[in-house]
């Protein structure tokens, strides 16, 4: 159901998986892990490898260092962790998301309407973010908005591991998001399927739009919005802002 009694917005931030993109996401990491830690044989056993791998992203989630960005973060406890220093791990790491990660596009596919958002956007001039968890690398990100039919032209902003020193649920990767575009929170609209890593912009003044085809609830959690439907909604709502 959408609020009639809506503000303008200076800045428009959407998710990617769930709610640009269709993604099967239980099958996709399942994949994902299987397929990378593939390419670790013979220096890392694999039960090994994807603990590791789960820990050290844990851990990037969790940094509050605004002096260390999230690829940095990681990588500072992965490598310890497999007994790899990091000129051994990226190369590896590199050449799994050339050669291998595309072929994890069968679980994703394009979201009706999608299009339409980011064309919606760019008609009326809002600033359009791709605010999804920066706990990938670039090209990853890239390549899953490749598969929701997006190109990374259609953003002012590409949230990523590189380029980013928090992630979601925390607080202050909406912070970030508003510092690099020069908006205040309380002028941005957070789009997303998540009630939790989405719905949390709102701790920062953000106003929050729940999509809901693909919902993913958090156990545990009360949550609130400002606005809630599907893509297609949320699409009807952009399509009145000035």
């Amino acid at each position: 159901m959408i609020d009639k009694n809506k503000k303008q917005y200076e800045a428009l931030l959407v998710d990617l998986d769930g709610t640009l993109l269709n993604i099967d996401l239980d099958s996709f990491i399942l994949a994902y892990v299987d397929a990378l830690s593939s390419r670790f044989t013979g220096l890392v056993e694999k039960e090994n490898f994807i603990r590791h791998l789960f820990t050290a992203t844990a851990l990037m989630v969790e940094n509050s260092d605004p002096a260390v960005n999230n690829e940095k973060a990681f990588y500072e406890v992965f490598c310890p962790l497999i007994g790899q220093p990091l000129e051994n791990i990226k190369p590896i790491i590199d050449h799994f998301y050339k050669n291998d990660f595309p072929a994890l596009s069968c679980w994703g596919s394009e979201q009706k309407a999608a299009k339409a958002v980011v064309e919606t956007a760019k008609a009326k001039k809002i600033p359009l973010v791709l605010a999804t968890n920066p706990i990938f690398p670039s090209t990853a990100t890239l390549q899953r908005l490749a598969w929701a039919g997006l190109k990374a032209e259609d953003f002012d902003l590409i949230t990523t591991m590189e380029t980013m020193h928090f992630c979601k649920p925390n607080p202050q990767y909406y912070l970030e998001v508003a510092g690099k575009i020069g908006c205040p929170p309380e002028s941005c609209l957070m789009a997303g399927n998540d009630t939790l890593e989405d719905l949390v912009a709102a701790e920062v003044g953000m106003d929050t739009f729940l999509v809901d085809d693909c919902i993913l609830l958090r156990s545990g959690i009360k949550y609130v919005y400002d606005y809630r439907g599907s893509l297609e909604d949320y699409l009807a709502f952009i399509r009145t802002l000035d």
